[in-house]
């Protein structure tokens, strides 16, 4: 397992898994650590599959998602895809807002979200 303080990563069948380690990802200048953060781990990746586990993650502000999609970005110009795991229902709620779910695949589980990634290779 690697990771700083502000995510963990693994690897799950070929599939980079991160969770982030915070319940709430609200406070800006975490966003942007994160966001600089994940976008280098993605591209030392290039062209991996990622799944972000929000199991843990209870409120997310407009700037995270905002973060989601630079990374969203970010990998698919690599070949890669994002996908998100374990979303709660106010955090699946934000992405429903900004209709973030029609760019980013969402699952229940990490293994929903790893096994739709394999099929997707």
């Amino acid at each position: 397992m690697s990771g700083t303080s502000n995510y963990t990563a693994h690897v799950v069948d070929g599939v980079h898994v991160i969770e982030l380690s915070r319940s709430d990802v609200l406070d800006t200048s975490y966003i942007t650590r994160v966001q600089q953060e994940l976008v280098a781990y993605a591209a030392e990746k290039h062209g991996a599959s990622m799944v972000i586990d929000l199991t843990n993650v209870q409120f997310l502000s407009s700037t995270a998602l905002g973060l989601l999609m630079a990374l969203h970005q970010a990998v698919s110009k690599a070949g890669g895809t994002v996908s998100v795991a374990g979303a709660q229902p106010e955090v699946f709620k934000a992405f429903k807002l900004v209709k973030l779910h029609k760019v980013v695949g969402m699952h229940d589980t990490v293994r929903e979200a790893v096994d739709a990634a394999l099929k997707a290779r």
